[in-house]
């Protein structure tokens, strides 16, 4: 009997100790498994990032400065923004231009929507606008092209002469090799400044529109006021190197529209909106001569 129980010991001590030695060699394979890429950050900048995270999908929905992060560090993102934005006109790169125009309703002071009219044939004639008359245009450069024909401000030897006084803000979001700054402009935003850095066309070809439909409604001179705009930027962390700029730009317009014609008894009726254009440019820096050879 103490024979068959010292058999059984000793069968039960061989099994743990075979898995004891699975065990160690399992978790020897998963570390040596695991690697860790080194990001070589040329310039360190910071990105005191807030995170909110929606419970039902778990992925994060909110990227954010604390109001304390960002009086802090605006000068030192803005400083990194406009000398690394500058030197892109200097560099050999291919470079494609998307466009994108829109009407949207404009916002009041806390960021509500504003009725764009009381009148649902100048609603409709709006919405008509958005949908079908306005377009988006591309265009692009090929390498070796000189960029300050084609990048804005076209002509000039900058990209930006935007000065920190003109800006509210400015953000760092670094995601493993891709850093993405987001210029805010002072709103309203003067003329003047808009110059600076855009080279877009104005709101004249939307008004434009309205004007095809004479026959049933004439507009007014409009107020024109330059609000939320920013401009983002995407660079290499590595490099410094700039991979794309993109142009937000939004004008809230204020005019009138006075029925003709068949729509004569709706009188004069106030009309407010935001015209919202955005143009990206990707930045591609790989010589086609070089990639040739290499083949």
């Amino acid at each position: 009997m103490n024979r068959k129980i010292l058999a059984l010991i000793s069968v039960v001590l061989v099994f743990s100790m075979v898995l004891g030695f699975a065990g160690c060699s399992s978790t020897g394979t998963e570390e040596e498994s695991t690697t860790t890429t080194t990001i070589n950050v040329k310039t360190p900048l910071p990105t005191d990032i807030t995170t909110s995270v929606d419970e039902e999908s778990n992925v994060v929905t909110d990227t954010t400065y604390s109001p304390e992060a960002l009086a802090a560090n605006t000068a030192t993102i803005f400083e990194y923004f406009n000398l690394h934005v500058n030197e892109v006109k200097g560099a050999k790169a291919a470079v494609e231009m998307s466009q994108g125009k829109s009407i949207e309703k404009a916002k009041d002071a806390e960021g509500n929507d504003l009725p764009m009219s009381e009148n649902e044939y100048v609603n409709a004639a709006i919405t008509a606008l958005d949908s079908y008359m306005l377009h988006t245009d591309g265009a692009n450069i090929e390498y070796g092209e000189d960029l300050a024909a084609f990048l804005p401000v076209k002509g000039a030897s900058y990209v930006s002469a935007i000065t920190l006084d003109e800006v509210e803000s400015a953000t760092c979001v670094d995601n493993e090799l891709i850093r993405t700054i987001t210029v805010n402009l002072k709103s309203p935003t003067l003329p003047a400044t808009i110059e600076k850095a855009y080279d877009m066309g104005n709101v004249d070809d939307v008004l434009a529109e309205f004007k095809k439909a004479e026959k049933y409604m004439t507009v007014a001179q409009p107020t024109l006021e330059y609000k939320d705009c920013q401009i983002i930027i995407t660079a290499n962390v590595e490099t410094d190197e700039v991979l794309s700029i993109e142009y937000v730009k939004n004008i809230d317009v204020k005019t009138e529209v006075t029925g003709t014609g068949s729509l004569a008894d709706m009188g004069t009726v106030p009309v407010t909106f935001r015209y919202r254009n955005t143009v990206t440019y990707s930045i591609d820096r790989t010589n086609p001569a070089e990639t040739a050879a290499a083949a």
